[in-house]
């Protein structure tokens, strides 16, 4: 693993400040853990898995840059230990059939914004297929979709459902010489992922057609800051709680991510490559399974989803770097 203290990647910023320390960030996600616990009905190993442990857990500070907001892990695993890490995710089936229920409902919100910034349905190329929910979308709204994932189960699964998945990464496909043209790229929870965003950008801009549309669906590091703060500086337990609550229910406690965005940070890393900014929403992550809670939790996440939906809303329109959005979806547009 990397050790030194990088500047920032983005804009080159040499005095970045500590968000967290390790030691921090290792007690965060121990209290999401008690958080998620208290709240299941069964506190199974592989609920807490997903939920309190998601992704990037090993030993990491978080560090931000005043300059763009960019917010990162670091040190950070490798690519290749990287890649071994989502080439082994693993689902009992019945959670793959929850997953893909949830995320169909999320991506079946997105298709008509990306209809309508292309005209009509395309090709679409998912780099990060997962369990193939929006690709279902995809394929039944009239797209030619296809999906791009390095885990084996999950491939599988995706092809026993009828779906277009490629088991690899992108960059795989650019080193047998198999990229091919697409009207859309689409990333939706795995641009904070990737170890090296600028190779996955440079060959965006090969495969996409002139105009298309690159989406990109990203944790906001401005929200998890300001979140973050509100949560350590409030005196009543009742305050703690809502803003623990805002940052749990949205997977942003102890940041299981290697990067969160801001706007300013996607525009500086991605215009480069030959893309403008079109469209830029905020949202939310999908909701919890209700069945998988107890009552009272159930009723808590959806009161924390609704509050923070009207900030969302109130937001538009207002505020442009949407400050209260969880995760952001932004779309840019490739250009001659």
């Amino acid at each position: 693993m990397d050790t030194a203290l990088p500047a920032c990647e983005i804009c080159g910023e040499p005095a970045l400040r500590i968000l967290c320390e390790a030691r921090q960030l290792v007690a965060h996600a121990r209290r999401l853990e008690r958080f998620h616990k208290e709240r299941l009905r069964v506190a199974s190993e592989q609920e807490l898995e997903e939920r309190a442990r998601f992704t990037q857990h090993d030993p990491a500070s978080l560090l931000t840059c005043a300059s763009c907001g960019l917010v990162l892990r670091w040190p950070r695993p490798r690519k290749a230990a990287l890649r071994r890490i989502y080439a082994r995710d693993e689902y009992a089936p019945e959670r793959l059939a929850e997953m893909v229920a949830s995320q169909r409902a999320l991506f079946r919100r997105k298709l008509p914004l990306l209809s309508e910034l292309l005209g009509q349905p395309g090709r679409v190329l998912e780099i990060g297929s997962f369990v193939g929910g929006f690709l279902e979308e995809a394929r039944d709204a009239g797209w030619d979709a296809i999906g791009l994932d390095p885990g084996h189960q999950l491939v599988g699964e995706c092809r026993r459902r009828g779906l277009q998945v490629i088991e690899g990464t992108f960059e795989d496909l650019a080193e047998r010489d198999e990229l091919f043209a697409v009207d859309c790229l689409a990333i939706w929870n795995t641009f904070d992922q990737l170890a090296d965003p600028r190779t996955t950008l440079d060959l965006a801009a090969v495969t996409l057609h002139e105009g298309g549309i690159l989406a990109l669906r990203i944790p906001h590091g401005l929200c998890f800051e300001r979140l973050l703060a509100q949560w350590r500086s409030a005196s009543d337990p009742d305050e703690q709680l809502l803003w623990e609550a805002c940052l749990a229910w949205n997977n942003l406690f102890s940041f299981p991510y290697l990067f969160g965005y801001t706007l300013e940070s996607l525009r500086r890393l991605v215009t480069p490559f030959g893309f403008e900014l079109v469209s830029a929403c905020g949202d939310l992550l999908p909701p919890t399974e209700c069945r998988a809670l107890a009552g009272w939790a159930c009723e808590e996440e959806q009161f924390v989803r609704s509050l923070q939906r009207r900030w969302i809303e109130d937001d538009e329109g207002v505020d442009p770097q949407l400050a209260h959005a969880p995760w952001l979806d932004v779309y840019w547009r490739r250009l001659a």
